[in-house]
Formats: C-alpha cells, sequence, structure tokens
C-alpha cells in the first residue's frame, strides 16, 4: 500500500495531469498498474480454441515489457518458431515512507523509478515457469480488434445528445463538444462491437487460412480478410455497419453500448447480406437451446449438406457473477474443436475470451485506441503487393497475455461455435452430449417445441374418415 499523501498512479490519470511519460517510464508505471500474468498454474494445461498446450520443458527468466512495441520490427516469418519469453511480477512490493506531504507528479514518478529498480534487479535472477512457446504463437495469432480513431463520421441521432441514461455521460460530452459531426472514434462505447467483430473475424480466419495458421504467412489473405473490418461505410463488416444496424434493427444509437443480443443480431445480418464471405450464422433465441431442425435450415445448401455455419448463443449464467455451478461447463466450451471463443463477460465492458487454464480466463482486450485503417485495393498477385503492410497488420495482433478469473467476469456473454460440415455437427452435439450434465449450459434437441408444424394438407380429413370407421 502507498503512504499516506500517495495517490495511484493510473495511465489515465497520468494523462489526465499532463504528465509525459517516457517509453521508460510507461513501462514502469504498466509493471506496477497492469502486469502481465505469470505462469503460476503451470500443471493445468491451457486450451485455446480447441488446442491443448502444457507447461514448457524449461522455465525463462523473467523479464518486464509492456505492450509488445517490437512486433513492428520484428521478423513476421519467424514468428511461428520463436520462443518468448513473457513478463511477471513479484507479489510483494516495497513500502515507502514520506514526511514532506503529497509529491509531485514529477516527484512519484521518480519514485517509482528508484522502486522497480531493486524489483526488477531481483526478478532478473528469478525465473518463472514459461508459457508454451506454441500457445504464444496461437494466441498472437489470433485477431485482435480494437479501438480505433480518425475514422469517417458515424452520424449521430437525436438520442446520443439527449439525457438518454443508455449512453455515458462522457459519450454524450464527446459528442457535443469534440465528436459534433459524428463519431470519428468508437472509444467508451463500441467494446461489444469490436469483441463481435473479433469473433466474427477469427472465424472467417479458421474458414480462409485453417485453425493452425501462424502470423507470418499468406500476408495477402491475412490482410484482405482484415480489410473487411476496416472502419469505413463500404467495408462489409466495419463498425459504421453494425452501428447502422443497431440503430435500424436492435433499437441502439450510435454512441450506445451493445449487448450480446444486439451483437449476435448484427453479425447474422451482415454475414447474410454478404454471400460472398461463405458464411451462414445461426442464432438462437432461447438462450443456449440449439434446435436441429431449425439449424439445418440456416446450414444446409440446396442439396442438403451443411456449408460453414457460425452458431452464435447468447446465454446468462447468473445475476452479477457467474453462478459457479456454470464454471466447469463454460470452461470446457472453450475446448470444443468448434469453438471460436466467447464475447463480452465483464462488467460494463466487453473482452474477447479465447483461452483458459485452471479457473482463468485469457482474453483479447478491445480498450485500447489506435488510428483507423482503411478499405484498401486488393492485391495485383505480386508476392509484395499486400492490401496492408506487416506495420499495419501487426495493430491486429499481440502477443501481450492478459487473464481474468471465472469469478469476476460478468453472467452475460455471446458463446461461438463454427460448424463447417456434417462431421463437425455430430461432434459438437457428441461434446455437448458427453459434458457433464451437471450445470449444463448447451442442450441440443431436434426441434424448436414452440413452432408448429404445419400441418400436412388433407390430415384433418383423414383423421375424420378414421374417426368414421
Amino acid at each position: 500500500m502507498l503512504p499516506a499523501g500517495y495517490d495511484i498512479l493510473t495511465p489515465r490519470r497520468l494523462k489526465m495531469n499532463n504528465v509525459d511519460l517516457g517509453n521508460q517510464y510507461k513501462k514502469i508505471i504498466q509493471f506496477f498498474w497492469d502486469p502481465e500474468p505469470k505462469n503460476d498454474d503451470s500443471e493445468q494445461p491451457i486450451w485455446c480454441l480447441g488446442c491443448e498446450y502444457r507447461q514448457a520443458e524449461t522455465p525463462c527468466p523473467a523479464q518486464s515489457s509492456g505492450e509488445p512495441a517490437d512486433i513492428t520490427n520484428r521478423d513476421l516469418a519467424s514468428t511461428s518458431t520463436s520462443t518468448t519469453t513473457t513478463s511477471t511480477t513479484t507479489d510483494t512490493t516495497e513500502k515507502r515512507t514520506s514526511t514532506d506531504g503529497p509529491p509531485t507528479p514529477g516527484s512519484a514518478i521518480s519514485s517509482f523509478v528508484n522502486l522497480a529498480s531493486p524489483i526488477s534487479s531481483s526478478m532478473a535472477e528469478s525465473s518463472t515457469p514459461a508459457w508454451p512457446p506454441q500457445f504464444l504463437d496461437d494466441f498472437e495469432s489470433k485477431l485482435w480488434i480494437t479501438y480505433r480513431s480518425q475514422f469517417p463520421p458515424i452520424p449521430k441521432t437525436p438520442k446520443t445528445g439527449s439525457g438518454d441514461s443508455s449512453i455515458s455521460l462522457g459519450v454524450r460530452l464527446r459528442s457535443q463538444l469534440i465528436d459534433t459531426q459524428g463519431f470519428t472514434s468508437d472509444t467508451g462505447w463500441g467494446c461489444m462491437i469490436r469483441s463481435g467483430q473479433a469473433l466474427l473475424a477469427n472465424t472467417l480466419l479458421f474458414i480462409r487460412l485453417g485453425r493452425d495458421w501462424r502470423r507470418g504467412s499468406k500476408l495477402q489473405e491475412e490482410s484482405e480478410l482484415v480489410s473487411l473490418f476496416a472502419d469505413h461505410p463500404r467495408a462489409p463488416f466495419s463498425i459504421h455497419r453494425f452501428v447502422h444496424h443497431g440503430a435500424t434493427a436492435c433499437g441502439k444509437c450510435p454512441g450506445e453500448w451493445f449487448g450480446p443480443s444486439a451483437a449476435s443480431q448484427c453479425i447474422q445480418a451482415l454475414v447474410k447480406s454478404n454471400p460472398q464471405v461463405g458464411l451462414r450464422v445461426y442464432i438462437t433465441s432461447d438462450g443456449s437451446d440449439i434446435y436441429e431442425k431449425q439449424f439445418k435450415e440456416v446450414a444446409c445448401d440446396e442439396s442438403g449438406g451443411i456449408q460453414p455455419t457460425l452458431i452464435l448463443l447468447g446465454v446468462r449464467l447468473g445475476i452479477d457473477r457467474v453462478t459457479p455451478v456454470y464454471w466447469d461447463s463454460l470452461k470446457a466450451l472453450l475446448r470444443f474443436p468448434q469453438s471460436v471463443g466467447i464475447a463480452g463477460g465483464r462488467p460494463s465492458s466487453s473482452h474477447y475470451f479465447i483461452a483458459t487454464q485452471g479457473d482463468s480466463f485469457f482474453y483479447l482486450d478491445p480498450h485500447q485506441t489506435r488510428p483507423c485503417l482503411t478499405p484498401r485495393a486488393e492485391s495485383t498477385g505480386d508476392e509484395e503487393s499486400h492490401p496492408y503492410s506487416p506495420e499495419e497488420l501487426s495493430t491486429y495482433h499481440t502477443r501481450r497475455l492478459r487473464r481474468l478469473h471465472i469469478r469476476e467476469m460478468d453472467p452475460s456473454m455471446l458463446i461461438g461455435f463454427l460448424v463447417r460440415d456434417e462431421d463437425d455437427w455430430e461432434d459438437l452435439k457428441r461434446q455437448v452430449r458427453e459434458g457433464s450434465a451437471r450445470g449444463r449450459i448447451i442442450h441440443v434437441f431436434d426441434r424448436d417445441p414452440t413452432i408448429k408444424e404445419t400441418e400436412r394438407e388433407g390430415a384433418e380429413e383423414e383423421v375424420e374418415s378414421f374417426d368414421e370407421i
């Protein structure tokens, strides 16, 4: 704990007080405020969207690094075989005393520098179990979609500037003082949209590039996929398209936070409007119950074969937190080979959860604002010609792990599965059937009992004739 008179130095508070931090100071502040998780449950396997990873054979020295700024300078071609160490932090910090009253921001930062030195030195001499490098490669290869800025304005509605409680005060003030012509950033309100985009983007990535794809290969295909989510009205799955459908069909105005239901409806509608992506979307109207008849009506083509279909299940697994009876079932869902992750799952914000270890979930955090990428012309076929540069593509990836205990998750979430064909569908049903009955989240039934079947023509006459016999 800090002594009386000392305040907690968060990156946001430093920015509010106009304190300019160099890269070294930023890393030191992040070291304390937002430390990277360490592999302190290394006996437990890690499951990342159906793939299992075990503890690395040898420990790696602990070292501190913030959000990896060296990704753009790294040789992308070596990503899949590189062994990367991850930072950790100690469980204790040295106490400080002060008799001079509250410090200025500058002196407080200096104190943090002095404090960090002995801890960093002691950490350099220690070691911690390494994160499996194959898991880090897998994690880094997932598309990470975050807040963006400087994109073409999203028009506001009268509701945006009103006192509607569904729009935060900060968003209303920003719309009145800064984004007067429309929203040019989704910071503060677009996290559920970004999490939904990430779930959809990685679904398409699996279809186009395969589950085993890793960074550094197929840059042209990756660029063209990312371009589908560019922050521009003409991109098929841009935030502009999400907001427009949310306003016209879901009652969500620009600047209003989406929930899992609105996100799933937007995904379904936008995918249906873009059949060229080769995907279908099945969403349930009854929580986590999947009805085979209705699913196949969406998934099957004219010949009766199942085409790649994204199943989206909007669930609520408790009141304020995930009820413990669901813990094991929720963790098991990310072991399914068909899993494409979970969007939502944190109070008043949304993340994209893609892996689990023990009782913790690893996630991609959309709450970082980056300059937008606009759509680019498709490649001409030249190997060196891509819609986006490797540096631009690097903003859609991170090797920086973030972890959350299941007890801290919000119970409202959007769960996704990709079913590619009939074999995938049968395997998904088997996975659900063989799971623990206690706290089971997903159920598969033959048909929706609330939908009345259309009677065959002439059936009523046949019954009357039978009664007369």
